[in-house]
């Protein structure tokens, strides 16, 4: 059986010269969408691959962190009268997502996601480790990378969400999921 590095590059590799197009969030997973945007039956859209992230994350620019998986638990905006008893991540604005919309220039309302309107953010390399971290390297100079932390749970998979087929590529605990 190959390795972990070897298991998750191969996996992570069709994302190659492929746009990051759609961000959006089911509660804390972090769902990144690759790829030509497509309609689907439900009035929603997906791209040609889909990238679940449950484990830390972040997207670097040039010369900072543009955002990661703590900002979901930071308020856009707060002052010396912020109300934290009633400030909830999901209904009230949040860094994270201030941050991402920021970075890919478009939100579409219907489907209540992020879309990248730029020129950028197209895959070009991909590291990876032996614990099923990775490092997807963006035009553009940015870069997500994802670190799984803990020994259990599910830190991210990736599939092609319009084959029917498709299989689930799962890193859990920095491993493959059986």
């Amino acid at each position: 059986m190959k390795n972990v590095a070897e298991q998750t590059l191969k996996h992570l590799s069709p994302l190659i010269g492929l746009k990051l197009s759609i961000a959006r969030r089911a509660a804390d997973m972090r769902v990144l969408q690759f790829g030509m945007i497509r309609e689907i039956e439900n009035g929603g859209t997906v791209g040609e691959y889909a990238l679940h992230i449950q484990c830390p994350w972040r997207i670097d620019g040039l010369e900072r962190v543009v955002t990661g998986r703590g900002d979901l638990w930071e308020p856009l905006e707060t002052g010396d009268d912020f109300d934290w008893e009633s400030w909830d991540y999901e209904t009230s604005e949040n860094l994270q997502d201030h941050q991402i919309g920021k970075l890919l220039g478009g939100f579409g309302p219907i489907t209540q996601s992020f879309v990248n309107e730029t020129d950028y953010l197209i895959v070009e390399d991909i590291q990876v480790d032996d614990f099923g971290g990775a490092v997807i390297l963006l035009s553009g100079g940015y870069r997500l990378t994802l670190f799984p932390f803990g020994s259990k749970g599910e830190d991210w998979r990736i599939f092609q969400p319009l084959k029917e087929d498709s299989h689930h590529f799962v890193i859990s605990g920095g491993k493959v999921e059986e």
